[in-house]
């Protein structure tokens, strides 16, 4: 018999923000796990809606509800969950997401195999709706994609190779060490978005992380999803790739394509002069790259003559 004091594997970690719609969705997909012996904490960012109250109507022991008492921004809340946390190891949802119901079990079941030594296990996702795409496609049909992409590797193990390229891990896919989660700091409160992958940047580097290659996650964006704010993203990545240069410099090349995201996430928002910033440091790691050169090109002909009047 399990003792009801004893502390559970995992400590699934919950942050909410003004999601009274939604955030009982996420709730019950946790509570329909499989995997049962876990304890879900949710924060609620000091949230101006029903949200606590949604979340206090929750009748399972296995909830707990934190509130803060001033906005603090959604790593914080993480943060403020994995402190509370009991558990050897830490998951993480998203208030407008749905984890499928064997997500925890495949995950834990990697992170307990005899002999395995991970530091972390992250699972497939599916995204509906990509912000890129203005979440639908023609007629209104949903837009689908699946993280991490086929194309990408490794996906398992040493994965800071791929990481240092692009991310894979998004928070709510991840379950990871709770003591190397508050050894790195947590997530970064300063990031104004892509905080999964800052964080991942920290983690990945102390050991192997295990991939789950399924879809286990549903990701849905809404309309304050931050990963729609085409400022803050470019400001984020642009933040992260400064922060972590030290580490993407064991590949110029892959950092000369960061600056070059970085480049074009801030010519879209109109920043031409952080643009230019961005593509001169990638022409100095990668000067024979072509593609950098015809955007720098882009960019000087839009900063002499503006952009182009939209279709």
């Amino acid at each position: 018999m399990t003792d009801p004091l004893a502390p559970p594997p995992v400590s699934v970690v919950l942050p909410a923000y003004n999601r009274a719609g939604v955030i009982r969705g996420a709730i019950e997909s946790v509570l329909r796990q499989s995997f049962t012996d876990f304890e879900l904490i949710v924060v609620d960012d000091c949230s101006t809606d029903a949200t606590a109250a949604e979340a206090a109507e929750v009748a399972d022991p296995r909830v707990r509800l934190i509130r803060h008492e001033a906005n603090r921004g959604a790593s914080a809340a993480r943060n403020t969950g994995i402190r509370a946390a009991r558990a050897p190891w830490v998951a993480f949802q998203d208030s407008d997401d749905e984890w499928l119901p064997l997500k925890l079990e495949k995950q834990m079941a990697r992170l307990a195999a005899p002999g395995a030594d991970y530091i972390a296990a992250y699972c497939g996702m599916l995204i509906l709706g990509l912000p890129e795409a203005g979440g639908a496609a023609s007629g209104g049909r949903p837009v689908i994609s699946y993280m991490p992409r086929p194309d990408l590797a490794p996906v398992e193990g040493e994965i800071l190779p791929t990481l240092m390229r692009t991310s894979i891990v998004s928070t709510q896919t991840l379950v990871a060490r709770r003591d190397l989660l508050l050894e790195i700091g947590g997530f970064d409160e300063t990031m104004p978005a892509l905080i999964d992958w800052e964080c991942m940047l920290r983690l990945a580097p102390l050991g192997p992380i295990a991939c789950v290659d399924e879809p286990l996650v549903l990701q849905r964006f809404s309309a304050n999803s931050i990963t729609r704010d085409a400022p803050r993203r470019a400001a984020a990545r642009d933040r992260a790739v400064e922060k972590h240069r030290a580490l993407l410099e064991r590949d110029p090349a892959a950092l000369a394509r960061l600056y070059y995201i970085v480049a074009g996430d801030h010519r879209i928002t109109g920043n031409y002069p952080a643009a230019g910033r961005a593509l001169a440091k990638a022409r100095a790691l990668a000067p024979g790259n072509p593609r950098i050169w015809a955007m720098s090109l882009y960019l000087a002909l839009l900063r002499r003559f503006g952009a182009p009047p939209a279709a």
